[in-house]
């Protein structure tokens, strides 16, 4: 029972490799925060690689950095009658129904954040180059399972009620991007290619009318069903830098392309058990959606010889994330309002006429943008305190946000230290905190509006989540 999701998969949970949610980061699948604050599109080190390739003309020698981070993230779920979703309106009476599709769900997650990368001048004055491997979008998240004999009657509610968006599984895109800068006196330009992979593996409940009825007429009814997919596609970034002569003041700006250049496709299976049909059905299947691009901009000055104040500003266009879309192998998704003919479904939105479509999940989020202050004290030439406040805009609205998909106005704050070990190794250490604000979708919740093929059941409710972040990085210059 545990073994299908319904697809949609929508999201997952996140955070893994790479943190949740948007985790370690930025909003909605955005988690790249490398380096702490140390990661900048002003930022002359190994960072630069993916926050902007032309801050690479700052550096000098040959430098290999591994930066991973650990991240504790608490997530909760408190799903309340407002959100029940029958198939018919007398099931609201059974309290077995009701127990096990309300109440509070948890997640507690101990995730992990790569980074690894190399940049080198080549001994020359105006060319660099780099490379990097690392996670910047996705996530990963196990929900709390409940107590199995709590509910015999219901047993699928031992999932807990997040179970029709989200049980568990992982959402990832693997970057490994290859960087050039060129300078020209006090400027320098750059360009990345990157080649990215994309999996997902999650699995959640589903019936096929998109209700959460979990018994009927005596016989299970609420079904369940893994998909597991990958993909490849092609991302770039192009950057400017501009550093005076006297290093006073650093400039960064940069533009990341979306994966693939618009919509990316994965290719894998759907297995799914559901009330009406065979046990274990395998599906050969395409997972659609389209990643943001983005616009980063960051500044650093000196202010005397022991202080440096850095801030930093991104963009990024979560407007085009506006499904999940799964479909049959070399199908689209193509989707309409239901006619007429549609009957009941007549006026829905997220209607699919041809039957190729599997299952929709309406995301439509929103453009967010993030900023960031930091001061840095300098206590000697081989030890840097740093600190650092920011926020980021949800991209998620309350009428799509779910149990997989839990985003809201967020603030940061990072405390650290990067000490130079000799002449060739360097240390960075930070705790970063993460603190979501309360959603409450307080009758906002959209997902029984649409068309079969793009409904799932209300995910009306309470969504809390915390994330705490231990970042360390070592670098050695030769």
């Amino acid at each position: 029972m545990r073994r299908i999701f319904a697809l949609g998969l929508a999201g997952l949970g996140f955070a893994a490799v790479v943190t949740a949610s948007g985790s370690a980061s930025a909003s909605g699948y955005l988690t790249a925060r490398f380096g702490s604050d140390h990661g900048t599109p002003s930022s002359p080190n190994t960072f630069a690689v993916y926050f902007n390739p032309a801050a690479l003309g700052g550096t000098t020698g040959t430098t290999i950095t591994a930066d991973a981070s650990l991240v504790l993230r608490f997530a909760s779920y408190e799903r309340s009658a407002a959100a029940l979703s029958p198939s018919n309106p007398s099931r609201l009476n059974d309290p077995d129904y009701v127990k096990a599709n309300t109440g509070k769900a948890t997640l507690t997650n101990v995730l992990a954040l790569p980074f690894l990368g190399i940049n080198t001048d080549f001994g020359t004055k105006n060319l660099r180059a780099g490379y990097a491997f690392y996670v910047p979008f996705g996530g990963m998240a196990n929900w709390d399972r409940l107590d199995q004999n709590a509910n015999p009657n219901a047993p699928g509610g031992a999932d807990g009620p997040q179970r029709w968006h989200n049980i568990s599984g992982a959402l990832l895109s693997f970057y490994n991007t290859f960087a050039l800068a060129y300078k020209i006196g006090p400027v320098s330009l750059g360009a990345s290619l990157s080649g990215i992979i994309h999996t997902v593996s999650t699995v959640r409940a589903r019936n096929i009318n998109g209700d959460d009825d979990t018994m009927g007429g005596g016989k299970l009814a609420e079904g369940r069903s893994l998909i597991t997919a990958s993909g490849f596609n092609l991302g770039a970034a192009f950057g400017v830098y501009y550093e005076p002569e006297d290093k006073d003041y650093r400039l960064g700006l940069s533009y990341t392309t979306q994966p693939g250049f618009g919509e990316t496709k994965m290719t894998g299976e759907l297995e799914q058990t559901l009330a009406s049909g065979p046990k274990g059905q395998v599906t050969k299947v395409n997972f659609l959606q389209s990643y943001p691009d983005i616009i980063r901009l960051g500044a650093a000055k000196k202010l005397g010889s022991k202080w440096e104040i850095r801030t930093d500003f991104e963009y990024v266009r979560w407007s085009v994330f506006d499904k999940q879309c799964l479909v049959a192998e070399g199908k689209s998704c193509d989707l309409s309002v239901a006619p007429a003919s549609a009957g009941g479904e007549a006026g829905r939105p997220g209607y699919n006429p041809t039957g190729d479509v599997i299952l929709n999940v309406p995301r439509n989020w929103n453009d967010s943008i993030g900023m960031r202050l930091a001061p840095a004290f300098f206590l000697n030439e081989n030890i840097e305190l740093f600190a650092s406040v920011g926020f980021t805009t949800p991209a998620v609205p309350k009428a799509t946000i779910d149990a997989s998909t839990i985003d809201s106005l967020r603030f940061y704050g990072t405390l650290g230290g990067k000490f130079n070990l000799g002449k060739h190794v360097g240390l960075g250490v930070s705790y970063n905190h993460i603190a979501f604000m309360t959603v409450d979708t307080a009758g906002q919740s959209g997902q029984q509006g649409y068309a079969q093929q793009s409904r799932s059941p209300s995910a009306e409710g309470k969504y809390k989540s915390q994330i705490a972040m231990f970042n360390a990085n070592v670098s050695y210059t030769f």
